[in-house]
């Protein structure tokens, strides 16, 4: 007999839960409430059912039982901007999260020029059982996948909301984080202030402008300028670059958010000038790379781990509201503020 003749090896053969059942000497509900959070079996059973089937290799079959229980136990995430640093630091605080609870989280990219509902859609063939919306512009139709009341999927808008829409939605307070950012620098001493913007379709990018704007117009300055683009680092040095190339000398610069902020010190390293002595930053969310001995980023913390839990406390029972539920950044002070006291 050649190689090519030889027999092929037996088929693998499919552990089920009735050979669990029957090696630990219980029901197969037993076995099934085992692989179940929360479902109400003694520790004993549940020992036994785990004993026996790691000694078979048995795995549950999450698919099967979601056919069953009609719960897949499955949380969309749905992203769009994984250039800015903070969303792989919120998306793998939200996996984890969802792991505490036995819910697994579906991750899904979204191109920005498209409607974030076809990747809605999409993720509602999974079977998911929520939805959570990162990537929301504010020209966008509000996301939905059917009345919650009867039967449709929950989705909450993370750090975006829609005015005027009945929506879930969880946000850090960015217009109190826009005034204190400006708040921040008026204290540093700063008169000459510049806002360098985001996407400027985003709520996230207009709360932050309009908090900054509305606390220096209350001490009677004017923005010297608030060039907006994009939330990401390049746009934070090609913006720095064009005020100076413009003639202006801006001596306060909140960046709307932190990777922004860290182009616009490497810009000012490159224009020669000194970081807090001639021009104050401060930057917002509290990425790790703001903590970097390189930049020691003075910035404006989200609560990420308090807006997660609301996030998904709301999701458990969705009560759309007008606006979002609100939770308040923190000021992290570190070396790019002047220090004046």
């Amino acid at each position: 007999m050649t190689k090519t003749d030889a027999p092929a090896p037996p088929a693998a053969v499919r552990v089920t839960s009735h050979d669990v059942s029957r090696a630990a000497g219980v029901s197969q509900s037993a076995v099934s409430r085992a692989f179940t959070p929360g479902a109400h079996i003694s520790p004993e059973t549940r020992r036994r059912v785990l004993e026996a089937a790691g000694r078979l290799g048995y795995q549950p079959n999450a698919i099967a039982r979601s056919l069953v229980t009609q719960r897949s136990g499955i949380v969309a995430l749905i992203v769009g901007d994984l250039h800015n640093p903070f969303y792989p630091q919120a998306l793998s605080q939200f996996a984890q999260a969802l792991e505490a609870r036995g819910k697994r989280a579906l991750l899904l990219t979204h191109d920005a020029r498209r409607d974030v509902q076809e990747t809605l859609d999409a993720a509602h063939s999974y079977q998911i059982e929520a939805a959570i919306v990162f990537p929301t512009r504010l020209n966008a139709a509000p996301p939905s996948l059917g009345d919650v009341s009867r039967g449709g999927v929950p989705v909450l808008l993370f750090n975006r909301h829609l005015p005027g829409q009945r929506l879930l939605s969880v946000a850090c307070d960015n217009h109190a984080g826009g005034r204190q950012a400006a708040q921040v620098l008026l204290d540093a001493g700063a008169r000459r202030l510049a806002f360098i913007g985001g996407d400027p379709e985003t709520s996230t990018h207009q709360d932050r402008l309009r908090g900054f704007s509305e606390r220096l117009a209350e001490a009677g300055l004017e923005l010297l300028a608030a060039p907006s683009l994009a939330f990401q680092y390049d746009w934070g040095v090609e913006a720095t670059l064009e005020l100076h190339a413009a003639g202006l000398r801006p001596d306060g610069i909140f960046g709307a958010n932190d990777i922004v902020a860290i182009g616009v010190l490497d810009a000012l390293r490159q224009l020669g000038r000194r970081v807090p002595g001639e021009v104050s930053v401060i930057g917002f969310d509290d990425i790790q790379e703001a903590a970097r001995l390189a930049y020691r980023l003075t910035t404006i913390r989200q609560p990420l781990e308090a807006m997660i839990e609301d996030a998904l406390a709301a999701l458990d029972d969705p009560q759309p509201a007008l606006g979002p539920r609100l939770h308040r950044g923190e000021l992290i002070w570190r070396g790019t503020v002047r220090d004046t006291a």
